[in-house]
């Protein structure tokens, strides 16, 4: 089941306007297992796209992870739409890091064939940080799966480790 969820998302996922209408939606009890499922499955796209194109692993460090999974949990739990998670992740990440973002809400919904946003793919260093919900807007009638994406965009978010340092 794990792999029909990747392979789900890795045809299924979307640029950064989300498809969805702009409304705080009704609350989606899901375990904890199928949004970690979600992000692992965004992750493991991003990093063979990356690949794919000579380009290194995105790096996701865990300080952050946590701050962003409070915004999926409110996307979650009706307190806020997709687009106003979208508006939401691009201030904390401006406010957090102090340099410029760019934030994505990527589609993970079973059925979508749109891609990974080329921006993310194409950069060539990804500092991201993610966190899956799933969600129902009021005006739709089944439950939604989305990615909430920060990435760094300015020159200075990779930093090299130089082995032959003594």
């Amino acid at each position: 089941m794990r792999g029909v969820a990747a392979l789900s998302l890795a045809l299924g996922l979307s640029c950064a306007t989300t498809r969805w209408p702009d409304e705080p939606g009704v609350p989606v009890e899901l375990s904890l297992a199928a949004n970690v499922d979600a992000g692992d499955a965004f992750l493991s796209a991003l990093t063979a796209a990356r690949n794919a194109q000579g380009l290194s692993a995105p790096i996701v460090t865990p300080r952050y992870q946590p701050d962003i999974r409070t915004f999926a949990q409110d996307l979650q739990a009706g307190r806020t739409s997709a687009a106003g998670a979208q508006r939401a992740i691009e201030t904390w990440g401006r406010t957090a890091f102090r340099r410029p973002v760019e934030s994505w809400v990527v589609d993970c919904s079973a059925g979508q064939s749109a891609k990974l946003p080329s921006s993310l793919v194409d950069r060539p260093a990804a500092v991201v940080f993610y966190a899956a919900a799933h969600f129902r807007p009021r005006s739709q009638g089944s439950d939604q799966c989305a990615v909430l994406v920060v990435a760094l965009t300015d020159k200075t978010e990779l930093v090299q480790f130089d082995s032959a340092l003594k």
